[in-house]
């Protein structure tokens, strides 16, 4: 299994709930990171590294009922990002993104239209910053065929790429992935909706055991990689829960499922 990997499995949890491919339902997921190393004294002997595992944000993933006979999916998103310079510090500053998403019910979860708003906040005292705080830029994204525009703000020109192949998010990728839907093949990744990351994999990682809350379960699941991206890794359970997404030095861990009765 992934290095990374190592530092995080006491967060991993266990989840048999069903996925109801017609209601609506949330997923949360917890941040992680691993940003410093830790030295100790034990017996008068300076003993390490240790790698120190912090909580760094949120990820909510709201995923509305579909319209009886659609192939198009919508959810929310609500993704939270905070960290600190180092180990020890408070965290100092927080960033987020909020938004909603139409896309297509393929096998990457493609985006059609879709608008988000940013935010920065500084947490400590803003005295010796010149920047005290980013207003919320609101951003939109449309996909036709393969053209996709994004606009930024209401001043900043649209741009506009050509995509060669399906196109993907990180949200609507974990969502396809809970939904069984997801095949290894070449897509083009809009990094946080709006940075586009043209001829990246997906490509299945080797099945692993691992002990989860005192039950062995068999993962198995996808990487994402490719150029000017870390690898990504997703990590599902029998389920085709994807129980973590594990990046270079970072974790989201899934924490929640809350399904909604069909109506």
């Amino acid at each position: 299994m992934h290095l990374s990997f190592d530092l995080f499995p006491s967060y991993l949890r266990d989840f048999t709930e069903s996925m109801q491919a017609t209601a609506a339902y949330s997923l949360h997921y917890d941040i992680h990171a691993m940003r410093n190393y830790e030295y100790r004294n034990e017996g008068g002997k300076r003993v390490g590294p240790f790698p120190q595992v912090r909580k760094e944000g949120s990820l909510q993933l709201s995923c509305q009922k579909p319209a009886s006979g659609s192939s198009i999916r919508s959810m929310n998103v609500s993704h939270i990002r905070s960290w600190a310079t180092w180990t020890n510090q408070e965290h100092a500053s927080k960033q987020t993104i909020e938004g909603s998403i139409d896309y297509a019910a393929n096998s990457v979860g493609s985006p059609g239209n879709w608008i988000f708003s940013y935010r920065s906040d500084p947490i400590l005292p803003v005295k010796s910053f010149r920047l005290n705080k980013l207003d919320p830029i609101e951003h939109s994204g449309t996909r036709s065929g393969d053209q996709i525009r994004i606009q930024t703000g209401a001043n900043f020109t649209t741009r506009k790429y050509t995509a060669n192949h399906p196109a993907t998010t990180l949200y609507t990728l974990i969502e396809r992935l809970h939904a069984g839907a997801v095949n290894a093949g070449l897509v083009d990744y809009l990094d946080d909706l709006s940075m586009f990351r043209p001829g990246l994999e997906i490509t299945p990682l080797p099945k692993q055991k691992m002990e989860i809350e005192n039950r062995v379960q068999e993962l198995h699941g996808f990487a994402l990689v490719g150029p000017a991206l870390l690898p990504l890794y997703f990590w599902q359970n029998e389920h085709n829960h994807v129980l973590a997404v594990i990046g270079r030095n970072v974790a989201y861990t899934l924490t929640a499922i809350q399904n909604e009765a069909v109506s």
